[in-house]
């Protein structure tokens, strides 16, 4: 059952730092607007947050690529969890700010920086240090069990990286200026 637990974490680890990582460096555009977010939250000196920026990206391209070599695939975890406490801390000292950043995390959403996203990496942090623990497993797993753990694990790390979309669901539109709710103006009979 911990080998299961084991493929499961991996994949959904996996799949949230690639999806974190191809987010940010699927065009030039995409990673200017992570390095111009990473500055508008002041976590890091202006002159320093180019190589934050730089290091973040290489650090979470390094994360699944630990998580699939089996002698070192606890240090992917580990590297996970450290990452989304790194981030975790960033997103805390934003909000206690008050300030209203995008949040680039998977690069296009763009929603701005809120509780939600400590609660995600709250969980995704959980996950990774169940990981860590999961990693020391070394039993045979019959291929039809790693099918069904990868899968889930996978899709578990979907949900993930659509977090912020699947909150969205759950949440009320902000009142406009206006005193609609939502993007769009009232709708009015033609």
């Amino acid at each position: 059952m911990l080998d299961h637990l084991d493929i499961a974490l991996r994949c959904l680890i996996g799949v949230v730092f690639l999806a974190a990582t191809f987010g940010k460096v699927r065009s030039r555009a995409s990673w200017r607007e992570f390095v111009a977010s990473l500055a508008a939250m002041r976590v890091v000196p202006t002159r320093l947050v180019p190589a934050v920026a730089g290091v973040v990206g290489l650090a979470e391209a390094a994360v699944p690529v630990l998580l699939l070599v089996p002698p070192i695939r606890r240090l992917g975890h580990v590297l996970a969890a450290l990452l989304l406490v790194a981030f975790s801390i960033g997103i805390a000292v934003t909000l206690g700010r008050r300030q209203r950043v995008a949040c680039r995390c998977f690069g296009a959403t763009g929603a701005p920086l809120g509780r939600r996203h400590l609660l995600r990496n709250g969980l995704l942090i959980t996950a990774a240090s169940v990981g860590v623990a999961a990693a020391g497993a070394t039993g045979d797993v019959p291929l039809a069990g790693v099918a069904v753990a990868a899968v889930a694990g996978a899709v578990c790390g979907l949900l993930f990286v659509w977090f912020d979309d699947i909150t969205d669901l759950f949440v009320a539109p902000p009142a406009r200026p206006d005193g609609h709710r939502g993007a769009g103006g009232p709708v009015t009979p033609r």
